[in-house]
């Protein structure tokens, strides 16, 4: 077994985290986020609307875009000077 099918059922990274098994959801953020010096309440929501986005389509529930819309919206009232920046 390779080392990506070791990873693919290990619990603690589900596939829907996997993608194409070229680039996971983890790596991706890591990539969006680098270099950025935003902190708090601003990367979290970035982050979780990333990951609801990103495995939507592999659990196939709209539950999940509802979450990422709920994120972006806590994420543009985290921004500095909030709704209205």
């Amino acid at each position: 077994m390779t080392m990506l099918e070791e990873t693919m059922k290990s619990e603690t990274f589900p596939l829907h985290y996997i993608g194409d098994g070229k680039i996971t959801c983890k790596d991706a953020m890591d990539s969006m986020m680098y270099g950025l010096h935003y902190k708090g309440a601003i990367t979290y929501w970035w982050g979780c609307a990333l990951k609801y986005i990103w495995r939507w389509p592999y659990k196939g529930v709209r539950e999940d875009l509802e979450k990422a819309k709920a994120c972006i919206d806590y994420l543009i009232e985290s921004l500095p000077g909030g709704e209205d920046s």
